[in-house]
């Protein structure tokens, strides 16, 4: 293509009989009367259909856009080449329409809002360059549904995976800095929740108290807002040791004119406590029994109390063996 560009260039210069020295002036008038052609012509009103893609605004305070609608608009107008040509090498081709100024028509339990492309030229006009003018708008009719917003004030729950060194455990629920979140969105969307989650915080080989913030886990429902997208956490853990008495075993529903010995009469218990708690742990506040049934060859024993800042409390034995003698 350029080595046919090049024979023809040569072609007229022997044609128009233009010697080499003269060729630099030729170019240079050669360039200024293609430049001021190029100018008359975009300088002229030319009539064409320029396309635009609509960006819904100004929607009601009360309301939410629940579809994503991509409309294109196709102007036919009347404008200079210039404007024409800045059109079609512009990046950003959108044009506004203000939703407040469509037609409401109730459809269910949504709202349908209508815009009518020839009762809105005027609207339209307003908002394209001043040196074009619209003749002729395409859709002539674009509908948007809209539904009741709405707002919800749920509760936050973090998800955890976290693994503790050897005798260390978490002291406490984890404390959430703020507790709740207000969600808004469609009336339908947003009355399903009933709790939103953060991501999962994972710490291994836990040994001390930590904080830190996490990220609200998103939901899979673009037309729904967050008052915010972290929180802060704080997990407080405790260092825990193994304690271990021997309880006495009382006996209940004993036949009367009979005594029971059991075999043991006695039993080891064994519970898990916080370290810092672990001397204030007494005997009386333990106590178990067996329930004599003389269908049963030996007894299960139950414990009928235990003190409330301990845990994983295991009895052993369970059950005991008993001798019924005749006073």
């Amino acid at each position: 293509m350029l080595s046919k560009l090049t024979f023809l260039f040569n072609r007229l210069i022997v044609v128009l009989r233009i010697e080499r020295k003269q060729l630099p002036i030729f170019l240079f008038l050669l360039s200024l009367s293609t430049l001021f052609w190029i100018l008359t012509v975009l300088s002229k009103d030319y009539t064409t259909t320029v396309h635009y893609e609509a960006d819904f605004v100004d929607l009601p305070d009360d309301k939410l856009l629940i579809e994503d609608k991509n409309v294109d608009l196709h102007l036919q107008v009347i404008a200079p080449g210039f404007t024409i040509l800045a059109h079609r090498l512009s990046f950003r081709k959108h044009l506004p329409l203000s939703v407040s100024t469509f037609i409401p028509k109730k459809k269910g339990n949504k709202w349908n809002y209508y815009w009518l492309g020839k009762q809105s030229i005027s609207q339209l006009q307003e908002v394209l360059p001043t040196n074009m003018q619209l003749l002729h708008v395409q859709p002539n009719r674009i509908d948007v549904l809209l539904d009741e917003k709405a707002e919800r004030v749920l509760p936050i729950q973090i998800k955890t995976d976290l693994s503790f060194k050897d005798l260390f455990r978490q002291k406490e629920p984890i404390k959430l800095e703020p507790s709740t979140i207000v969600i808004s969105g469609p009336k339908a969307v947003v009355e399903v929740f009933s709790s939103i989650s953060t991501e999962t915080l994972k710490i291994d080989d836990i040994n001390a108290n930590s904080s830190g913030t996490i990220n609200i886990e998103p939901l899979n429902h673009s037309e729904i807002n967050y008052s915010l997208s972290k929180v802060s956490w704080e997990l407080k853990v405790e260092q825990f040791t193994e304690g271990e008495m021997t309880l006495p075993l009382s006996i209940k529903n004993v036949p009367k004119g009979y005594e029971i010995k059991l075999f043991p009469d006695e039993v080891t218990v064994n519970y898990l406590v916080s370290l810092d708690k672990f001397d204030l742990v007494k005997k009386e506040m333990f106590a178990t029994s067996v329930n004599f049934d003389n269908t049963k060859k030996r007894l299960p024993i139950e414990l009928v109390r235990q003190a409330d800042f301990v845990e994983n409390v295991r009895v052993k034995p369970d059950k005991v063996e008993y001798f019924l003698i005749k006073k």
